[in-house]
């Protein structure tokens, strides 16, 4: 049973993301279509060796980490992450601006990930705004 504290907590946690949120005018992820990314994106997950986020009310940078052994309903549900993040704690959807797959890994080994491939499987799930340039391919989750 959830106490009426732990209610006041995730109310007040709302309430700082749809503050931090605000600025942008557009929402450009859903919950539904963030569930059919995160599932392809783990579907080949042997193919993407690095995801970087950040939250719309902080300017830290996280990673997001998914394996192939991540499953809907236990690691991640309908609006968010139970973990899978180098920041820790949950990780709700809509408090994601972007995410960001860099191209160089590991420059001392030349280690790459191929943008191209993540665009494709991106763009296989539906239309996102995304931008790439030599650093990387940016997912924004909202537009200002």
């Amino acid at each position: 049973m959830t106490t009426k504290k732990a209610l006041r907590h995730y109310e007040q946690i709302d309430r700082e993301i749809a503050k931090a949120a605000s600025r942008f005018s557009q929402q450009l992820m859903s919950n539904s279509k963030w569930v059919r990314l995160i599932g392809k994106l783990v579907e080949h997950a042997d193919k993407i060796l690095t995801i970087e986020f950040k939250k719309v009310q902080q300017d830290r940078i996280g990673q997001l980490h998914l394996a192939e052994d991540t499953e809907f309903g236990f690691d991640y549900w309908q609006t968010g992450f139970e973990g899978c993040n180098s920041l820790g704690g949950w990780l709700i959807f809509k408090e994601i601006e972007y995410l960001f797959f860099p191209r160089v890994i590991d420059a001392g080994k030349q280690l790459e990930q191929d943008l191209q491939q993540i665009e494709a499987i991106i763009n296989s799930v539906g239309q996102f705004s995304l931008e790439m340039d030599e650093a990387g391919l940016k997912l924004h989750c909202y537009k200002e």
